[in-house]
């Protein structure tokens, strides 16, 4: 009778580790997908930035740009100028 009941024991025991690694699965892969849109937004940042440096890079300043950014961070604008902010 014992045998019988150590046999049922032992199951239900890796059964219930074979239920907690599927629900340890889909955790972890829900943590990746968040993690995945997390790096999607991180990586258009980063190309943004990227952008941004390279119309100030010291080889060659694009006019424009520097011109934008310079009115935005002193807040200088011609009189005629109409300012429409993103912010």
């Amino acid at each position: 009778m014992s045998l019988p009941l150590f046999a049922l024991l032992v199951s239900a025991y890796f059964a219930a580790h074979g239920f907690n690694s599927v629900t340890s699965q889909k955790l972890l892969e829900q943590e990746i997908a968040a993690l995945e849109a997390e790096r999607q937004i991180i990586k258009a940042v980063r190309e943004d930035l990227e952008l941004h440096v390279d119309l100030l890079s010291s080889d060659h300043v694009d006019p424009d740009y520097l011109d934008e950014l310079a009115r935005r961070e002193l807040g200088y604008a011609h009189p005629d100028e109409i300012i429409i902010s993103n912010k």
